[in-house]
């Protein structure tokens, strides 16, 4: 044989690497090349294709989709060529005891890893191929069915077409028909429920009559062996099933049995006996698990690939039979505790069939908390920030799943000319059956159930203001950031990641996302008198996002919920009803550099930034308890100034031609400038002043290349998109922009904090509002997945009201030093530019998925209030040292305060 690839070398961008286009040859190929080929041929050319790729996921993914079009029916089972019963059963027992080997082999996952991981596509192979069984059977039952019943192997009669069939190449199909055989039987000869039956199952007349061994007679009653024909059929339906019905429940468990022990038969014993007394979802749904768990055991101790094949299918049988009694359920109707109940017994399914860490910790986590007593705010808080966290896990499994799947199943699509409307289902399809879907159905009803109880409305309002513009719809905030809209606009975002610029022109930003509320964009809008707010409610962001390219006049009520409406004068397209001011000059002393590198008792305006003499202002000035850390600087014009030395020439050159251009193609522009500027050398004068200063305040020493990058990595941070379209917005000249580098000894936190020193939300200067994460800060600012705790604080009294429950995944825990960015055009009295410019830690952080099933933030009310108080009257002695409301930042480590940065609080005015 000669091989011909099918595909140019340089492959498909949907097939990310060579070893996925060969295999992409060998299997189209096979498909579309093959004169002769059948389910069998299929199965054998997997079975060998899996060799050397256990270990690739995404050949993993690959193979699945190939092997989800086979079963879905849109390739062919038969061409050409006639398979006995026992080469397809031996078929099928090679593939499906080589998967449970690589199943077994898939290493365990890395503790931050997220989405599918090997182990859950080979799950997914499984689930579309049959156990194997013993294939001769089918062929010998039939013929002794019709002997014992006298059913004559007449040509032209249903039973002896089939039979041929069965003969020559039996298939998934024929569990169908033999189902459909039984409905007509019990029917007493109904061709109606025979045909029904057929069509529900996927098999049409014409399919029926398009086999190479057609079956075109209809069926023909018995009446006189009618009950006899019914038991052997229905014996006969349960050896089919044995062969192709890999994960049907009972064919499954009748596999496995014998390779378990007395405890997990008996609790299969009891879920049969309540599926046959029909016994409600509660009831089941505990059950099912309980089945899975008494199997763990099993799975966990075979060594032999046919045990562990028979057990994992055993496994998806009772996973996939779970999601049956959920999606059956008229979920609308539970009430809370058992839409809580339920969610248990599904998170607990769904981490006995994936791998994540992630996914155990919030198992845990809302088992810990339904032992509880339920009643009140406080407890539905905590659960809703639970329930949000497996939301957000589920969303990124299924986002995950369909970004690695969709591009092959595409691509396979195509080659193979399948049914157009297969291709693009054919992911969401598959999440839809999937492990993960069940619980996002309880999802779904449970959050407005605890979003009432915790007294949460439809929607958060991060950023108040009075808004009106023309509705444009994007899928990301980040993707139109930089433009410039030439007429009010109102923007509905599905994303948004916290770091983004609000673009020129926008008045409104409404989003279905849940950024933080003190995340950077955040501080931006207010910052800028932009309308920003999270709409919870799926029906109210859908009539939003139904006044698409027409005007809306959006305001917030009393009730902190935001009503929209279209302006009859404004139809056509009007102005906003608010002007929205920006800030169009730069602000700040101007700077002056006489020294390479300054120490904290030499910080001035004419020096540093904002972060630096905000932060001297406190010195000595706030009480003993509260600590800041030890810092120095580089100054103003220190980068301008190396740029400038000789050993930096040739650079400097290439850095001016690039800033000349930017305008012309920012976003290619400025990666190259940053990029340049992490090449420059460090002048003599520089390196040795710095040492010295550093050596005399005592910072925690670092290696000089460390140090050289992070600062380097400061100055290049002028040019990220952010800041660049920042400044070209409010006609700031970038020449203007001066970067200082503020190094400061790192907090190593156990817990961080953010104050509003006048709550942001309601603009009442008697009340703070404050929020806290585990570990450094930046989760927080940075606006990393999840909500961090939020609270309320009465200044008079130190009254609280906490008005979130902490729910991010990542915690980022650091120590040594930081270099943060401390420029003339940020922390300003008007404009905080907060993150506009980025900051860098001598090491990376470390990155710790987060538990809180024992953490006493969460569980302890006496410890989280002497804390949450603590953070407060931090911020109320900030505010009284400085004047105005102030926007803090500050750590706890070891049961000691620090602050580690303040700026004023912007976005105050009416």
């Amino acid at each position: 044989e000669v091989y011909c690839p099918l595909f140019e070398r340089e492959g498909d961008p949907r097939l990310p690497s060579p070893r996925l286009w060969d295999l992409a040859d060998q299997i189209v190929g096979a498909e579309k090349g093959a004169s002769s080929w059948t389910l069998m041929h299929r199965f054998n050319l997997c079975h060998d294709l899996l060799e050397g790729v256990e270990d690739d996921e995404e050949a993993l993914a690959l193979l699945f989709a190939w092997l989800r079009y086979s079963a879905t029916r849109q390739l062919d089972w038969q061409r050409r060529y006639n398979t006995q019963p026992r080469e397809l059963s031996r078929a099928q027992e090679r593939l499906t005891q080589r998967l449970a080997g690589i199943w077994r082999r898939q290493p365990p996952r890395d503790a931050l890893g997220t989405g599918a991981g090997g182990r859950t596509w080979v799950r997914l192979l499984l689930t579309t191929l049959g156990r194997g069984g013993d294939g001769q059977q089918v062929r010998d039952e039939i013929l002794r069915i019709m002997h014992r019943h006298d059913v004559k192997e007449a040509s032209g009669t249903f039973v002896e077409e089939w039979h041929q069939k069965l003969h020559n190449n039996t298939t998934p199909d024929d569990v169908v028909i033999c189902t459909a055989y039984l409905a007509f039987l019990n029917s007493d000869g109904d061709l109606s429920r025979f045909y029904q039956t057929l069509e529900a199952g996927g098999v049409t007349r014409e399919r029926l009559r398009g086999f190479e061994r057609p079956i075109k007679a209809d069926p023909g009653v018995f009446p006189d062996r009618k009950d006899a024909l019914i038991q052997d059929f229905e014996n006969f339906l349960r050896i089919l099933k044995s062969v192709h019905s890999g994960t049907d429940l009972q064919s499954a468990a009748n596999a496995a049995r014998s390779r378990l022990g007395q405890g997990p038969n008996q609790q299969l014993d009891a879920l049969f006996s309540l599926r046959q007394r029909g016994a409600a979802t509660e009831e089941l749904v505990p059950a099912a698990t309980s089945a899975r768990v008494g199997l763990r055991e099993a799975i966990a101790a075979a060594t032999d690939d046919a045990a562990l094949r028979d057990l994992l299918l055993l496994d998806l049988a009772l996973e996939g039979s779970l999601r049956g009694m959920i999606e059956r359920s008229n979920l609308s109707q539970f009430d809370r505790d058992r839409l809580v109940e339920l969610v248990h017994w599904a998170l607990r399914n769904l981490n006995l069939s994936i791998d994540s860490q992630e996914l155990a910790i919030c198992a845990s986590h809302w088992a810990a908390l339904i032992a509880r007593p339920r009643d009140g705010r406080d407890w539905a808080l905590h659960a809703k920030s639970v329930a949000d966290r497996v939301a957000r896990w589920v969303q990124g499994f299924t986002n995950d799943l369909y970004q690695r799947l969709q591009p092959k199943a595409e691509f396979l699509g195509e080659a193979f000319e399948v049914h157009g409307w297969a291709v693009p289902l054919f992911s969401e399809e598959v999440i839809r059956g999937g492990p993960a879907f069940a619980l996002a159905l309880l999802l779904g009803p449970l959050d407005p159930v605890l979003r009432k109880a915790a007294g949460l409305g439809g929607w958060q309002v991060i950023s108040p203001a009075r808004a009106s513009g023309r509705v444009r719809l994007v899928d990301r905030l980040i993707a139109v950031q930089g433009e410039r809209f030439p007429e009010p606009t109102v923007l509905v975002a599905d994303a948004v990641s916290g770091n983004e610029e609000i673009p020129e022109g926008v008045t409104a930003v409404i989003t279905s996302d849940a950024p933080d509320l003190l995340s950077h964009v955040a501080v931006r809008a207010r910052n800028a008198r932009v309308l920003f707010a999270t709409c919870f409610d799926p029906g109210a962001y859908a009539r939003l996002k139904g006044l698409r390219d027409k005007s809306a006049l959006l305001r917030v009520t009393p009730g902190g919920d935001v009503e929209y409406e279209e302006p009859a004068a404004q139809a056509a397209g009007g102005g906003p009803d608010v002007k929205v001011e920006r800030n169009t000059t730069r602000r700040g002393t101007a700077p002056t550099f006489s020294r390479w590198a300054v120490t904290q008792d030499q910080f001035t305006p004419a020096t540093v930034g904002g972060k630096a003499n905000n932060l001297n202002g406190l010195r000595d000035r706030l009480p003993d308890w509260v600590h800041l850390p030890t810092s120095l600087a580089l100054p103003f014009g220190a980068f301008e100034n190396a740029l400038g030395d000789d050993s930096n020439r040739a650079l400097r050159r290439e850095y001016e031609a690039l800033v000349a251009a930017a305008e012309q193609n920012p976003v290619e522009v400025l990666s190259r400038l940053r990029a340049l500027l992490l090449e420059m050398a460090p002048p003599a004068e520089l390196k040795e002043s710095l040492l010295q200063a550093w050596q005399r305040v005592g910072l925690a020493p670092v290696p000089w290349e460390q140090a050289w990058r992070g600062i380097r990595r400061v100055w290049a941070s002028k040019w990220n998109d952010r800041a660049y379209l920042s400044r070209r917005a409010r006609g700031v000249p970038h020449a203007d922009l001066r970067m200082a580098v503020l190094i400061q000894q790192v907090v190593p936190a156990d817990y961080a904090f953010v104050i509003h020193t006048a709550n942001p939300f309601t603009r009442d200067p008697a009340e703070l509002y404050a929020e806290v994460v585990l570990g450094m800060g930046e989760t927080l600012v940075g606006n990393y997945p999840g909500r961090s705790l939020g609270f309320v604080c009465r200044k008079a009294d130190l009254s609280l009201e906490v008005l979130a429950y902490p729910g991010k995944s990542i915690g980022l825990y650091g120590k040594g030093v930081i270099f943060r960015s401390d420029s003339n055009g940020e922390d300003l009295e008007d404009f905080a530019g907060a993150g506009l410019y980025d900051s860098f830690l001598a090491e990376e952080p470390e990155h710790r998925l987060l538990d809180y099933t024992a953490e006493k933030l969460a569980w302890d009310p006496r410890f989280r209030d002497d804390l949450l108080r603590s953070i407060a009257r931090i911020g109320i002695d900030v505010e009284k040292v400085l004047g105005p409301a102030q926007d803090v930042e500050g750590a706890v480590a070891g049961g000691s305060f620090y602050v580690v940065q303040t700026r004023p609080q912007v976005g105050l005015g009416n």
